[in-house]
């Protein structure tokens, strides 16, 4: 079960860093070469982020939720017989299923599958809209940090049901820059880069 952890953050860590740029969930999942190992490292921005484990039969293995901020976690798998397993990553913006195959020891990631909801952002340049309709959308709240994790923005909003905004990022200074929009309910992220 320790090597399964160990795999399974590993492989977390790597899936992480190559979808933290979409509004996915935000997974690292690496497996170990220590037998049926797995590790998940997430990022999550958004409230609501689950994770579960489950066998062929949808029998649930293993369930958390994941607050925002990151997760790490390690599995180790040797309970589990030889077989084919699903990992999935879940929140109100998008699911991320990986079908895992456990054999003679060894795990293996056989197919990611990911299904992201249409988002409320949209951009054009440097340019970011964000619109949302919900007939219970009463506040929301904003904020901007950069890439140090420094404000660089933040306001809250009354709404009558629907919200356009606009964020120009063209005269920011070059950086990375994550929007954050909450509606009590749901939060929604955006990452932008400044190039110059």
């Amino acid at each position: 079960m320790k090597n399964l952890m160990k795999s399974t953050a590993i492989a977390v860590l790597f899936l992480l860093s190559l979808t933290s740029m979409t509004p996915v969930p935000k997974p690292n999942l690496v497996i170990s070469d220590e037998g049926k190992n797995l590790f998940i490292q997430l990022n999550s921005q958004l409230r609501g982020t689950t994770i579960a484990i489950t066998d062929n039969s949808e029998n649930t293995l293993f369930f958390a939720d994941v607050y925002d901020g990151t997760y790490a976690k390690k599995f180790n798998l040797e309970q589990l017989g030889d077989g084919t397993y699903y990992f999935t990553v879940d929140n109100p913006e998008a699911s991320l299923v990986y079908t895992l195959n456990l054999k003679d020891g060894n795990v293996n990631i056989l197919q990611k599958e990911q299904n992201a909801a249409p988002s409320a952002f949209r951009t054009d340049g440097n340019k970011v809209f964000f619109t949302l309709e919900k007939k219970d959308l009463k506040k929301v709240n904003i904020k901007i940090i950069n890439s140090s994790n420094a404000e660089v923005f933040s306001k809250s909003e009354t709404v009558d049901g629907s919200i356009d905004k606009v964020f120009n990022f063209e005269k920011a200074v070059k950086d990375s820059y994550t929007i954050t929009i909450e509606d009590g309910q749901t939060t929604y992220f955006q990452q932008v880069e400044v190039a110059s």
